[in-house]
């Protein structure tokens, strides 16, 4: 007669998919701080092309107002997500 629990037994599969999920959460975290920020250098960036001020980045407004709706869109469910790699681009 065995003495395994068998409600307690946890697979190899079992724990790969919590490995799994906990990476997916934490890189999920990750971007969700990266869009935070990313969203910080767009209004500062829209404020400097609003005054022609000489320090601001490369791009049109429309360009910048653009990549805001891209950035804004970079959550769960947007193709790509969480890859880094494949986070919008600013505008060049």
């Amino acid at each position: 007669m065995s003495n395994i629990d068998w409600d307690m037994l946890i697979t190899s599969e079992m724990k790969g998919a919590q490995t799994s999920k906990a990476l997916e959460a934490a890189y999920a975290e990750k971007e969700a701080l990266w869009q935070e920020s990313e969203m910080l250098v767009i209004a500062e960036q829209l404020l400097a092309i609003e005054d022609d001020d000489p320090i601001a980045l490369s791009g049109t407004e429309r360009q910048w107002r653009d990549y805001r709706i891209q950035v804004r869109a970079w959550k769960e469910g947007a193709e790509g997500f969480p890859e880094a790699e494949k986070r919008p681009v600013r505008p060049s």
